[in-house]
């Protein structure tokens, strides 16, 4: 998995009111693992402030971005 293009497509989707969160969520989910340290803390930055300003999409796409949150508990 080329993690670069899934940092990507993680930027395309925040904010998105789309299919492309919840299969953008599932792919960040299935290969966490795979993801660098520094890309994750930015993705949990980058949440954060999208879900505090009102710009994470529609309330079923917060849920999706909820559950990328969860994986740093």
């Amino acid at each position: 998995m080329n993690t670069n293009i899934l940092f990507y497509a993680f930027r395309y989707a925040l904010g998105r009111k789309t299919f492309a969160v919840s299969e953008v969520v599932e792919e960040l989910l299935e290969h966490w693992d795979e993801l660098k340290f520094n890309d994750k803390i930015t993705m949990r930055k980058e949440i954060l402030h999208a879900i505090d300003t009102g710009k994470a999409g529609m309330d079923m796409d917060v849920a999706e971005w909820n559950r990328v949150l969860v994986k740093f508990n």
